[in-house]
């Protein structure tokens, strides 16, 4: 198995029983050193902080059907830069009903605050604190597969709203023109050809809607657009296997903007190297909302490695790089942005364990003032039950 994925049970939280259910509490709580909390290419400026993040998981122990609640924050505490503190959230629940052997029905009700990094390309030049924003989630979906042969079928919907942006020096940036509405439809057709071996081909329909038929810039934002892909679920021998798939994308814009299609691809691949160390390969291409004049999105590709080795059986020493590069079709902006972390995570007992990481972060882009490098450093704890 992973090195993440194996049970431990000596150090594995144990839940507390409440009925039918386990409950997990968590509280997490770490101290960071960032070396440039503003992101900026000159005249960096660098903070401590404290993250405290408690949550609880309420999950079912049912037979069949399931059902789970769940709900956290993470409270960000800077000592000098005090106007950066803030507290995102999330609460929500999850459920499957089993109706026959091979047919579920799965639910997923979520509403959330949270924020965007001041590296997002976003995030204005004069803006004091990052930008925060609300999403409210339903997805619904169901799965069929009295064979072989399965289908899955299901429906997204995302409500963003986001919140005016304090400026430096006072007053606020409107961001009411970046409040929209997402609505995504799939179907995915799968054939399992033997245990370990699936072949799928999936097709989704994607429309985002925004309140204002104008935003900042003069331009209409609203989109529609889909995927098809065809992939594979293997087990290519018994220490890899993991997802990949290939297709194509479009998404149309109303003019001056500009229409984004071509290759979609994705992957997602796991390498048990040895008994003691798991190799974690992804990739994938993701189109974003973007509020820069004359882009149509943030077309972001990108690629990630990452190791777990398992020192002791309570100490796991973890590394990983990303590489995305960015570019925004309408405009000549390009982004490069690779990163590098590299941990470790000590288990103590049921009810505690220690975190130590390190991060490192740099952006390269053809924008004056846009390119910037960031260390962090964090130490945490985490109490749980």
């Amino acid at each position: 198995m992973p090195v993440m994925g194996r049970p431990r049970p000596d150090y594995d939280p144990l839940g507390i029983p409440v009925g039918g259910f386990l409950l997990f509490p968590q509280l997490v709580v770490d101290g960071t050193y960032d070396s440039n909390v503003f992101r900026t290419t000159n005249n960096t400026l660098d903070d401590f902080f404290f993250t405290f993040s408690p949550s609880l998981r309420l999950k079912s122990n049912w037979g069949l059907n399931s059902l789970e609640l769940y709900g956290g924050a993470n409270a960000f505490q800077y000592l000098t830069y005090s106007h950066q503190n803030l507290a995102d959230w999330n609460v929500g629940a999850d459920g499957r009903y089993d109706i026959a052997e091979g047919i579920g029905v799965y639910a997923n009700g979520m509403a959330s605050e949270a924020h965007e990094s001041l590296a997002s390309p976003n995030t204005l030049g004069n803006q004091q604190s990052p930008t925060r924003y609300y999403d409210k989630r339903a997805d619904i979906s169901a799965t069929i597969q009295p064979n072989r042969l399965g289908f899955n079928l299901g429906g997204i919907f995302d409500r963003y709203d986001y919140v005016n942006a304090a400026l430096i020096g006072g007053g606020t940036e409107n961001n009411a023109d970046r409040n929209f509405d997402e609505y995504q439809a799939y179907l995915r057709a799968f054939y399992e050809f033997s245990p370990g071996y699936t072949l799928f081909l999936r097709t989704s329909y994607d429309s985002r809607q925004y309140d204002q038929f104008l935003d900042r810039s003069g331009v209409h934002r609203s989109s529609t657009g889909y995927h098809v892909n065809g992939g594979a679920d293997l087990q290519f021998t018994h220490l890899i296997s993991g997802e990949v798939y290939l297709g194509y994308l479009k998404y149309n814009f109303a003019a001056p903007l500009v229409d984004v299609g071509g290759i979609d691809y994705g992957a997602k691949l796991d390498w048990l190297a040895t008994p003691l160390i798991t190799v974690h390969l992804e990739g994938s291409r993701t189109l974003t909302p973007i509020i820069l004049p004359g882009a149509s999105v943030e077309d972001n590709k990108s690629v990630g490695l990452s190791v777990d080795y398992e020192l002791l059986r309570n100490l796991i020493i973890q590394a990983r790089t990303d590489y995305v590069d960015s570019s925004y079709p309408g405009i000549a902006r390009h982004d490069k942005a690779p990163d590098f972390q590299v941990g470790a995570k000590y288990l103590v007992n049921h009810l505690i364990s220690l975190d130590l990481g390190y991060i490192l972060t740099k952006r390269t882009t053809n924008v004056q003032g846009a390119t910037f490098d960031d260390s962090m450093i964090t130490l945490g704890i985490s109490l749980h039950e």
